[in-house]
């Protein structure tokens, strides 16, 4: 028997796949003709029931709605109690996950599958028949109130919502923040009547993810292939225009605060825009991962702050670009300073081969971990429906990790990081 000795002072060699073998959502039709989409994989008797409505809050009372229904939906209905409704979703080792957002709402249901005819009635009950508590609403309303309050004196919050607000305007679902009366003036029936329009499933998506096997299905097409669904879209007209950008500087004075927080950035695009693949590499290099090159000048070598970093937040209609950060009042002019090098940098020097590979190497680490289990799977599709995308956009991502250059890099960054094309906001 021959051995073969392993030298374990050279470095693995690095084999980047040329193309993705992932598996793929199925539309499987129910009984009245609604397409649900079904991601069968993993090896864990583990169900993910996902249901979609992209119906965006188009006011900011609809907005502050949105938060209620979510938050309350699981306290009551007209035949249990919020107590019960927990129990019984414990008693079979499920739970419920909500999420809001300007742009859609969805409920998450997590299921043993063998229990999935037991806890998927109570998810439609709740989405049929939530009666909204008026004990419970007035406990969130103080709660929320209190948030927001607590919220307030942080300065974080203030650059974040002052940012999206000088980006999108005060009036529109992305850039507007509830208030205290969005809040107060919320009652059992204004939330009985936005559940039942803002929540019908006409308009609804569903992902099924896991071990989906024929019983599941059954379940499925039992609970929902009854109710006359139309045909599942995504309407991309429900919220109001946005205003016109204009770059500006903005500072929010906060007494006696010892740090400030700096939020610097643009109104750009969806991830429907052609630039956003390339555009996704450009922020990662300059704040999207640890070793970015913001986080390397002003936290390693400058010691201004703990943290700093970048990112890009796609919606339906639009999108921004922002970098942020906090820093002591005495630095923070020397930070916006350096901020401003770096995207000049970006734009004037062109990337070394050596770092932009090392980007691209992580880039590609992250976007493998991405589809690794049947609801990262179910994530990954999710984020492309949303946006009236296909899996294409994942093949073309990996394709652009593949063939990028200092050039494109260059190229992508004059186009949208000039520093002068920014909003600059300080809270502090």
């Amino acid at each position: 028997m021959i051995y073969m000795s392993i030298n374990r002072t050279l470095q693995p060699e690095l084999i980047a796949p040329e193309k993705i073998n992932i598996t793929k959502a199925k539309k499987v039709i129910l009984d009245n003709g609604f397409g649900i989409y079904v991601i069968n994989s993993g090896t864990d008797a583990v169900v993910k029931f996902e249901i979609i409505f992209p119906t965006g809050a188009v006011d900011r009372n609809s907005y502050a709605l949105a938060a209620a229904c979510h938050q309350l939906a699981e306290t009551g209905t007209s035949t249990k109690e919020a107590i019960e409704i927990a129990e019984n979703l414990d008693f079979y080792g499920a739970y419920l996950q909500s999420e809001a957002g300007p742009d859609f709402k969805g409920f998450s249901l997590f299921s043993l599958s063998r229990f999935f005819n037991e806890t998927l009635p109570l998810l439609n009950e709740i989405l049929e028949d939530a009666s909204f508590p008026e004990n419970e609403l007035t406990i969130w309303k103080m709660r929320s109130i209190q948030s927001l309050n607590v919220n307030s004196e942080k300065v974080s919050w203030l650059s974040k919502t002052a940012f999206n607000e000088a980006i999108y305007g005060s009036t529109h679902p992305y850039g507007y923040t509830p208030d205290e009366n969005s809040f107060s003036s919320i009652t059992t029936d204004a939330l009985k009547s936005f559940f039942k329009t803002g929540y019908n499933k006409h308009e609804a998506i569903i992902i099924v993810s896991g071990r989906v096997d024929d019983n599941v299905i059954k379940t499925i097409n039992t609970v929902f292939g009854s109710t006359p669904f139309s045909k599942n879209g995504v309407n991309k007209n429900l919220l109001p225009s946005i205003q016109e950008f204009v770059p500006g500087k903005l500072k929010i004075e906060k007494k006696d605060a010892v740090q400030s927080a700096i939020r610097i950035g643009k109104k750009m695009f969806g991830k429907d825009h052609p630039d956003y693949l390339p555009m996704s590499v450009v922020n990662t290099i300059l704040g999207g991962y640890f070793g970015s090159r913001l986080m390397s000048n002003i936290r390693e070598e400058k010691g201004y702050t703990y943290g700093i970093g970048s990112g890009m937040h796609p919606f339906r209609n639009s999108g921004s670009f922002f970098i942020s950060t906090e820093v002591g009042t005495d630095v923070c002019d020397a930070t916006i300073t350096e901020v401003h090098k770096e995207l000049m940098r970006l734009i004037t020097e062109p990337i070394s081969v050596e770092e932009l590979v090392l980007v691209k190497n992580y880039l590609l680490g992250s976007f493998l971990r991405s589809l690794d289990g049947p609801f990262s799977l179910a994530d990954r599709f999710k984020g492309l429906i949303l946006h009236s995308l296909n899996y294409e956009f994942l093949e073309n991502y990996l394709h652009l990790l593949h063939t990028i250059t200092p050039e494109n890099i260059l190229e992508i960054s004059e186009k949208h990081l000039h520093p002068q094309t920014m909003t600059e906001v300080v809270a502090g």
